[in-house]
């Protein structure tokens, strides 16, 4: 049953931009957070945490969880290629809606497995998604593929739209909505994008699309219109037209693509894990450096191999330094030996990891999978523990040795890998697993052995 309240000597809460940790009982009222009150008001009935930490569950803000069912395929095959194209596309033309709710369900208790409570699911068969979420008690924004140039959308463009609009509020009780979703520029015509935007704007439902993400998105916009994809989507005057944008990748992004963006109203998303294997890495330095609003996210476990999104902020706080044995100066020291050369080395790494201090921050690192993703969607608020937020609450029992001695909760939350430690979750509300076996719960749970069964059983079929 779900506890109606719960109190706990540590709870993490936001104080202006920053995060805090101080006793606090929790209300909750269905699938939201009714109130915040103190510790020693907790009605007799709450559920009493002890010291265990009480933390908004992470948010992922662009999976496609059925391509769980790639993870180890030999994608090195087709590193000359376009993966999503030559690979993905050929896998998703063959699915079926009960292919993909049975796949999405074990996409989605790995997430759990992690402390992520939300995800941002962008494919086909939409309504598989949210019902194989709905199945395994994972929080979602689904954004139906839409697509009508290329792709195994094609032809499907209308009843995607339709069902972006009929789920947007059907499944809120249960941490459930919709985004609209267009596949990318190149997959997607004017005329189909103009729709978009004017659904986006009736409707007030953000857009979360892929931008960016390839060489041949690049050539196919310059042959199109002879700018670069977002330049494609400003001329075509549909920036502006939704409430919020997660533009996801944005390999390609130009300087002059970045004063087109308005970061309360573009976020970006990037996928570093992702992009090492079917790319490169965006910049997201100069994303930072410009003021723009963006998070992080896994992708897919076909290209990250794993779903722990977490495990993404280490990388961020690597920008700093990363890419100096690549640069000018490493080089130098390289080939010359010198003291001085190895001095400016060194001063390059000074320079970098001063200069690039929000990049460090523990604060802003735990924002981009709490905070920044959970202002997203203005149906579905969540990542933070305050009221009229999705009850979204990951319970850590601070006494585990991937968390101990936690001396600070926060710098554990956005640089050590704590999913062991994860004592219980509640997502919209409602307990995911068994508090106090969350890990053995939800693997040795009959249903979710079930779940695995059978989608193992269509992914051999799917890939015969």
């Amino acid at each position: 049953m779900s506890p109606s309240a719960i109190t706990s000597t540590r709870v993490v809460l936001r104080e202006g931009d920053r995060h805090v940790v101080k006793p606090a009982c929790i209300t909750l009222n269905g699938a939201r957070i009714a109130a915040v009150i103190p510790h020693d008001e907790a009605p007799a009935d709450a559920l009493d945490l002890g010291d265990r930490l009480v933390a908004p569950s992470f948010i992922d803000v662009h999976t496609h969880l059925c391509l769980h069912g790639l993870r180890g395929a030999p994608l090195e095959d087709a590193s000359g290629t376009n993966v999503v194209e030559q690979v993905f596309f050929n896998f998703e033309s063959r699915l079926t809606y009960d292919d993909v709710r049975a796949i999405t369900r074990v996409g989605a208790l790995e997430c759990l497995l992690h402390g992520t409570g939300l995800v941002w699911d962008h494919y086909y068969h939409a309504d598989a998604i949210l019902d194989g979420l709905r199945d395994v008690g994972m929080a979602g924004v689904i954004a139906p593929a839409l697509q009508d140039l290329f792709g195994p959308g094609v032809g499907g463009a209308e009843a995607a739209l339709d069902l972006t609009v009929d789920r947007m509020t059907a499944d809120l009780d249960h941490g459930l909505t919709t985004a609209l979703g267009p596949h990318a520029t190149d997959t997607v015509s004017d005329a189909l994008w103009k729709t978009i935007a004017e659904a986006a704007d009736t409707h007030q439902l953000p857009i979360h699309g892929h931008i960016a993400q390839s060489i041949e998105e690049v050539e196919r916009s310059w042959a199109r219109a002879e700018t670069t994809p977002l330049g494609l989507l400003d001329r075509l005057g549909v920036l502006d037209a939704a409430p919020w944008w997660n533009l996801v990748h944005g390999l390609y992004l130009s300087d002059a693509d970045l004063t087109r963006l308005d970061p309360d109203r573009h976020h970006l998303v990037w996928c570093r894990s992702s992009q090492l294997q079917f790319g490169f890495p965006a910049h997201a330095p100069v994303w930072e450096a410009a003021g723009l609003s963006w998070s992080v996210a896994t992708d897919c476990a076909a290209t990250n191999d794993g779903m722990n999104v977490q495990k993404e902020l280490r990388e961020v706080a690597g920008l700093r330094t990363s890419g100096m044995a690549w640069g000018e100066a490493h080089a130098t020291w390289r080939r010359h030996a010198s003291l001085p050369h190895a001095q400016a080395v060194a001063e390059q790494r000074r320079r970098g990891w001063f200069g690039r201090a929000s990049l460090g921050d523990v604060h802003r690192l735990l924002d981009r999978v709490t905070t920044f993703p959970g202002r997203l969607h203005p149906l579905l608020p969540a990542g933070q523990i305050a009221p009229g937020y999705l009850a979204n609450l990951t319970l850590f029992n601070m006494d585990h040795p991937s968390f101990w001695p936690g001396r600070d909760p926060i710098r554990a939350l956005a640089m050590s890998d704590v999913s062991p430690a994860i004592w219980g979750m509640l997502v919209a509300g409602k307990w995911v697993s068994t508090p106090g076996a969350h890990a053995q719960s939800l693997i040795e749970d009959d249903r979710w052995a079930d779940a695995r069964r059978e989608a193992s059983e269509r992914l051999v079929r799917l890939l015969a």
